[in-house]
């Protein structure tokens, strides 16, 4: 398990280096112009359309029913019953996509209504382009479900890796001859390497996919009931985004310098709820199927503390040092946005704990069939969003944006929290709560040290490599300063790696 977590963990960093690269090269290219705006709106619409009507359900209700089937009937009618949902979701992302292309107009008017003429046309061109890859996105979600429940972890760890590579290609060959179109139609190729880079892995299984229609049968039906809750207990990501847009719309730039902040913020927090959630969710689904309740809590439990050992000091660092962060990674070509983006980037930093806990905790729900209560928490901390982005974006701007989705984020981590106690007493026990007191103590300290080496050395460092060293330098005094608090409080987890080392 160790090895496998820390060749997830290596894939997840690679691919989360890469897409810095390619988003770097993004900002680059376009900054946050008319092309940029149009873009990340065109890319976000199919994206959010696929999340709002698919969703986790391929991850969060397959995996549980496909694990199920495995353990306790034959393989044979396990693999009938991947072939039968990976073909229900072949149909609904076609339907999506063709609806996408078809009414890209309105949709575009929908989520930017602010935009003028030329943007508007601009992204309908682009979406129009890329709204079948949402196709592929089905397709590579489920082999990824599939894969990781017969115990593959590695080829789908690396999927991401292929994709961003493509799309560093495409800036590097040929990002100047075609411009933005051509990165619409790079990203719909990006999507279907993704599947095909799946396939042998899935052969070495004996799973070779076949069309399959017949929907009517009792674990689909099984999926769907879990499916209902579920959706709408992802449904705070996509909303959350097209309040966002429709809102950053009546400024230009301003929402490309979100999704800029957005990404940076996503892809720091998704090295580590990637390798914890993806290796641990298919665990407790195995788990829960054989009805080894302490095995699940111990999972739980461990899970959730490897999260905040790891996330407090990563969130104290992208607070503190937004700006130099920012300017290292954007601050290239046609981008001179910094501010814009590195305030936004600190105001999403302050959710990154509730939304790296919550990706533990609603799994853990949804690997013990109970998709109600995250479903439920989900809309009560959606609601808390939308109302704080139309409160903070009139006085805080696009900052205002970022703060209220962190606000949404611990909010609901915090209400799943709640219930998941009510629910198992046996969860979040008092060494849960003594190990996450003494890990917020050492970052807050680890945050004060950081803080007044950056203000120090900020002013004698300037420039490109300055940020670097700045960022080195504060960075490693920060985590070291963080590693002798959590040994000197006693982290019971820390210690026992180390022995274990």
């Amino acid at each position: 398990m160790l090895i496998v977590a820390v060749f997830m963990a290596a894939a997840t960093l690679l691919s989360k280096v890469l897409g810095l690269i390619r988003n770097s090269m993004i900002a680059a290219y376009f900054g946050t112009s008319m092309a940029a705006d149009a873009f990340m709106t065109a890319q976000k619409l199919p994206t959010t359309l696929f999340d709002i009507v698919i969703g986790g359900v391929i991850s969060a209700s397959f995996i549980p029913v496909f694990t199920e089937l495995l353990n306790t009937k034959k393989r044979e009618e396990a693999i009938e019953f991947a072939n039968k949902f990976v073909t229900l979701i072949f149909v609904i992302t076609s339907a999506i996509s063709i609806f996408g292309i078809v009414f890209a107009s309105p949709l575009i008017s929908f989520m930017a209504p602010e935009y003028d003429m030329e943007r508007h046309a601009l992204a309908v061109e682009l979406t129009s382009i890329m709204f079948p890859m949402i196709i592929f996105t089905g397709f590579a979600f489920s082999f990824v479900g599939i894969l990781q429940s017969f115990g593959e972890y590695n080829v789908p760890a690396i999927i991401s890796l292929v994709s961003n590579i493509a799309i560093i290609i495409y800036f590097i060959l040929f990002g100047k001859k075609f411009g933005v179109t051509g990165l619409a139609v790079t990203m719909l190729v990006a999507w279907s390497l993704q599947v095909m880079i799946q396939i042998p892995s899935l052969r070495r299984f004996k799973y070779r996919y076949k069309p399959n229609f017949r929907f009517k049968d009792q674990n689909i039906k099984a999926v769907m009931l879990l499916a209902g809750p579920m959706l709408i207990s992802t449904w705070v990501q996509p909303l959350y985004t097209i309040v966002n847009s429709r809102l950053a719309s009546a400024v230009e730039g301003a929402y490309s310098a979100l999704e800029y902040a957005n990404q940076l913020y996503l892809i720091a927090t998704g090295v580590v709820s990637f390798v914890v959630t993806n290796l641990v969710f298919p665990k407790l689904s195995h788990a829960n199927a054989k009805e080894d309740k302490s095995e699940a809590i111990s999972l739980v439990n461990t899970s959730l503390k490897a999260m905040m050992i790891v996330i407090f000091p990563l969130m104290t660092g992208m607070i503190l040092l937004s700006t130099p962060i920012t300017s290292i990674i954007y601050e290239h070509g046609e981008f001179d946005n910094v501010a814009v983006v590195a305030s936004a980037l600190s105001c999403y930093a302050v959710g990154m704990f509730g939304l790296s806990i919550n990706e533990v905790l609603s799994k853990t729900f949804f690997s013990m069939h109970n998709s109600k209560i995250p479903m439920i928490n989900s809309i009560i901390s959606m609601l808390v969003d939308i109302v704080c982005a139309y409160l903070l974006f009139g006085t805080l701007g696009v900052k205002g944006l970022a703060l209220a989705a962190a606000i949404g984020s611990v909010t609901n981590a915090l209400l799943n929290a709640i219930c998941l106690k009510a629910k198992v007493p046996e969860a979040f026990g008092v060494s849960d709560l003594d190990t996450l007191i003494k890990t917020f103590i050492s970052a807050i300290i680890m945050g004060v040290v950081v803080y007044v080496l950056y203000k120090f050395m900020s002013p004698k460092f300037t420039g490109m490599f300055g940020n670097i060293i700045v960022c080195a330098v504060s960075g490693a005094v920060g985590v070291t300063v963080y590693a002798v608090l959590i040994w000197v409080l006693k982290v019971y987890e820390i210690r026992m790696l180390l022995k274990k080392g």
